[in-house]
């Protein structure tokens, strides 16, 4: 009987772990001006990004071809969107802008847009440094999350243990 109760027990706990997927409640970019990947004919002089759900605390930098920053002033969030104003930058090539808000829950979502601008003067176009992986910024939270379920499965199993070597006696 204690077999099937200590199996079951383990099963249960297994399927708690294994089964316990990421949060969806985050906030998702949905749509954007201009849209990543555009090609535009000249550069714009305001950005409107979309998400999912609102979105708060909304941060904006872009970055011109040659790797400059391009000033953003007027940054804005309301409701599902951010926006702001860009400065007139006459280069040719593909221009980044990377945000960061606050969705509902408190939780930061960034991400990067790029779009291509056909007009300008031509500059020598940099590479932005690859943006982290999602195992990056959270190998803290899955080095910790591994260890507590370490430590409960062993918290768990100790006074099984004990209790069957107290039987065999």
């Amino acid at each position: 009987m204690r077999n099937v109760l200590l199996r079951g027990g383990l099963l249960a706990l297994v399927a708690l772990v294994l089964g316990a997927g990421p949060a969806s409640a985050h906030a998702a970019l949905v749509g954007s001006d201009p849209e990543d990947g555009a090609t535009l004919a000249t550069a714009p002089r305001a950005v409107t990004l979309t998400f999912s759900e609102n979105v708060g605390n909304g941060q904006l930098v872009a970055t011109a071809p040659d790797g400059s920053k391009v000033e953003v002033s007027g940054t804005r969030t309301s409701d599902r969107t951010l926006s702001g104003s860009l400065d007139d930058v006459d280069q040719r090539g593909t221009f980044t802008l990377a945000y960061r808000v606050l969705s509902a829950d408190g939780h930061p979502v960034s991400g990067t847009i790029t779009y291509d601008v056909t007009s300008g003067r031509a500059v020598e176009q940099t590479t932005e440094p690859r943006s982290e992986t999602f195992i990056h910024r959270h190998s803290g939270h899955l080095f910790w999350g591994i260890l507590a379920a370490a430590v409960a499965i062993a918290l768990l199993l100790v006074p099984l243990r004990r209790h069957d070597d107290t039987d065999r006696a």
